[in-house]
């Protein structure tokens, strides 16, 4: 009987923490909102809001840079976290001119695997 009860609060333990994981913001649709030469530098910040990092330079471009961390449900499992899924970064570069965004790039990045 023991046993049992063991197994059903391991169970549902896995069940709350899947229904807890709060998703987080969809970089790749929000970029294909984006059009370069149409949305303005306003327009970026009311969909993504503010950006992570910025970069300014001489010509008076801009990149932002948003990111997000996409983190496996196994990760808190230390042995399956091993074996199931890959934690990945979303990149969204958003590069603006004179308050109008001239390009914007969607990228992700793994980890490196280890050896």
């Amino acid at each position: 009987m023991k046993l049992k009860s063991w197994l059903l609060i391991l169970l549902l333990s896995f069940f709350y923490y899947g229904c807890a994981t709060k998703p987080g913001p969809n970089l790749a649709s929000k970029a294909s909102l984006i059009k370069p030469n149409q949305t303005t530098k306003l327009e970026i910040t009311q969909i993504l809001g503010p950006p992570v990092q910025v970069f300014i330079f001489p010509d008076g471009k801009e990149e932002w840079y948003y990111y997000y961390r996409v983190k496996n449900f196994w990760e808190g499992i230390p042995l399956a976290s091993r074996y199931k899924g890959e934690d990945y970064t979303e990149i969204l570069k958003v590069v603006i001119y004179k308050d109008q965004v001239v390009d914007c790039y969607y990228y992700t990045v793994e980890k490196p695997k280890k050896r």
